[in-house]
């Protein structure tokens, strides 16, 4: 289920030193320390942004004590997901008004992707993402060739040299310091779960109660007719995936065939954005007291 906000809470492995695509705002943290100072008072942990956020520090206290003991500099570069109120990019559309949904699909689409391009210093996108505001890129780039293999292999094991080399192997392994943290946090790739069985229970529930609901399944059903209407293709009309059809498939498009006419590509995903939000109309208003369910039990 992608609820809300919809981060890929992008632990260790994810965002990498290399580049993540579409990230969430990155301010980069100064100093050696292994110790990433939060926001003053700490990310609200009662809201997704706040739990990815907090998980983002945590990982990355834990990967530069890691890399520490392997005998590398590393500094916490944790991922904070603070929104300017009219940014609305990435939450989920049933916990937007529609009436805000559009106008800001009128202008920016799904606000990452194009809109990116277009309006790079605007607050009400998601940020274009720039390797040079990562420090730990520096370090890496500073090492001689044999030190800067050590510290990949420390870092993730030579996943990361192995898929910059073009390696099409299927068996990839992220190791090191990626795979140790990952481990301590409970991430291993896939769907982070709680350890508290009456949490797994409710957030289970949840989402078999949203994915079950007859009146949403006969929504998600209409709102994929309505999208092959316009001529999408449209794989799946699960609850949950649906309503992120178009806006991957826009996503995929920018990522291998960005148009050079960024203005141009901006205006077709606008266009696209509003046809996804039209169609969904209905199936959105029969999905926010279930999404909104989900994220009271965590999930999202």
């Amino acid at each position: 289920m992608t609820t809300t906000i919809r981060v890929a809470v992008a632990l260790l492995g994810g965002a990498l030193l290399a580049g993540c695509g579409a990230a969430p705002s990155a301010a980069p943290t100064t100093g050696t320390s292994s110790a990433a100072a939060p926001t003053q008072a700490g990310p609200d942990t009662n809201t997704p942004e706040g739990r990815a956020e907090a998980d983002s520090i945590k990982s990355e206290n834990l990967m530069a004590d890691c890399m520490k003991a392997a005998g590398f500099q590393y500094v916490p570069h944790p991922q904070h997901y603070t929104q300017s109120a009219g940014n609305v990019a990435g939450k989920d559309p049933a916990t937007v008004p529609y009436d805000v949904l559009k106008t800001y699909r009128q202008k920016y689409g799904y606000g990452s992707n194009y809109a990116s391009d277009v309006y790079p210093n605007d607050p009400n996108v998601v940020p274009p993402y720039t390797p040079a505001a990562n420090p730990n890129n520096a370090i890496r780039d500073a090492l001689d060739p044999a030190r800067k293999q050590a510290y990949d292999l420390a870092y993730d094991g030579g996943a990361r040299e192995q898929f910059e080399s073009g390696s099409k192997k299927p068996d990839i392994r992220t190791g090191g310091c990626v795979a140790k943290v990952n481990q301590q946090i409970g991430n291993t790739g896939g769907p982070k779960t709680t350890t508290d069985p009456a949490a797994e229970a409710a957030a289970a529930q949840a989402q078999q109660q949203f994915q079950t609901d007859p009146t949403v399944l006969s929504a998600a059903q209409a709102y994929g007719s309505c999208l092959q209407q316009h001529g999408y293709t449209v794989p799946s009309t699960k609850p949950g995936v649906i309503e992120r059809t178009l806006e991957q498939l826009v996503q995929q498009e920018h990522t291998d065939h960005p148009v050079a006419d960024k203005k141009q590509g901006l205006s077709k995903e606008i266009q696209t954005s509003l046809d996804d939000l039209e169609c969904g109309k209905a199936y959105e208003a029969a999905a926010k007291p279930f999404v909104e369910k989900l994220l009271q039990v965590g999930v999202g």
